[in-house]
């Protein structure tokens, strides 16, 4: 008879997963895998979506401040708490939307780390572009 132990196989850990040192793992973290900080953000602007969405419908449908027309909208965004709802959605969507489009991206196309920078650079690019158009859209409003 052996007295030899039948020894396990080695199980690699999964992508991204914190090594058993107890340090973080650095694929967790790197842009190139989506992102920490994107993935944060992404929840964040979720909730403030979720948020100023019931706070814009609940004021205009349920507490019914007004019907469509530029004079109405005007009262309405001459309200501070209004003006912050309203640039937060913006903000919010923008950021949402083109960070969104920037993770499906990700995960099926593009594999170079330059490429990956490259997309994320011109969706910043895009996003402050939208930003401000929907800024200079409020502006009539907002600057009383």
């Amino acid at each position: 008879m052996s007295s030899k132990v039948a020894e396990r196989p080695a199980v690699a850990a999964p992508a991204g997963a914190a090594p058993a040192t107890g340090r973080t793992d650095r694929r967790v973290l790197d842009e190139g895998a989506g992102g920490m900080w994107a993935w944060l953000f992404q929840r964040i602007t979720a909730v403030v979506l979720i948020i100023g969405l019931l706070t814009h419908l609940v004021a205009t449908h349920i507490f019914g401040l007004g019907h469509l027309s530029y004079l109405n909208i005007g009262h309405r965004l001459s309200s501070d708490a209004f003006r912050v709802v309203d640039i937060s959605l913006l903000a919010a969507a923008v950021f949402h939307g083109l960070n969104g489009a920037r993770m499906v991206v990700l995960d099926y196309w593009l594999a170079s780390r330059g490429a990956r920078r490259a997309l994320s650079a011109a969706l910043w690019v895009l996003g402050l572009a939208t930003f401000v158009y929907g800024m200079w859209a409020l502006w009539p409003w907002i600057s009383h």
